[in-house]
């Protein structure tokens, strides 16, 4: 079942993604690329890993900072338990996955080496310059001016880099949110 259930998780947020319009599928990726190196680097799970990963966003929308996503770690988990049980996830790998989804923004404790991977794997997609753009242009898309939509990347990219935990996530973080800054006050035309 350990790849199926990666297949499965996917799936699962592949439909899921279009049904919220919501997150960009291209921020998805860059957090399992990076959930996929830091499981080899830790010797976790990758499987657990990105099953995470994929499902920790099941449930979101496009209001930025509204009920939904302000909230979409617990929405999610709750909304992926079905899925976990029918797909015949061991209960222990279900409370490793459900605490991974819950505590990827640190509202709870992360309990396992799995859970602050899949964190930083999450964070760090806003903590890179193709991220940053991403979610930009899904801004965009969502009507909100160039003004408005790189103050929100600037905040996001403060708030998730205040989430890492890794040394290696902590250390990418300060080059790249040097280059972020420059190009999100600099260079991308104003209003």
């Amino acid at each position: 079942m350990s790849k199926d259930l990666i297949l499965l998780s996917k799936a699962l947020m592949r439909s899921q993604t279009r049904k919220n319009a919501a997150p960009a599928w291209a921020l998805t990726e860059i957090a399992i690329n990076k959930g996929e190196e830091l499981s080899d680097k830790y010797g976790v799970d990758k499987r657990l890993v990105l099953t995470s990963l994929y499902l920790a966003h099941t449930v979101f929308n496009t209001e930025y900072g509204g009920k939904i996503q302000s909230k979409h770690e617990i929405l999610s988990s709750k909304f992926v338990t079905k899925y976990l049980k029918s797909w015949n996830v061991s209960e222990n790998d279900q409370k490793i996955i459900l605490n991974a989804i819950l505590a990827h923004h640190n509202k709870i404790v992360a309990k396992s080496l799995v859970a602050r991977v899949v964190k930083n794997a999450e964070c760090y997609k806003f903590i890179t310059l193709n991220g940053s753009k991403v979610y930009f242009k899904e801004l965009k898309k969502r009507g909100y001016t160039d003004s408005d939509a790189r103050k929100i990347v600037i905040k996001k990219m403060y708030s998730k880099k205040r989430l890492l935990t890794l040394p290696e996530c902590k250390n990418d973080a300060t080059n790249n949110c040097k280059e972020i800054i420059t190009l999100f006050k600099n260079n991308i035309k104003r209003d």
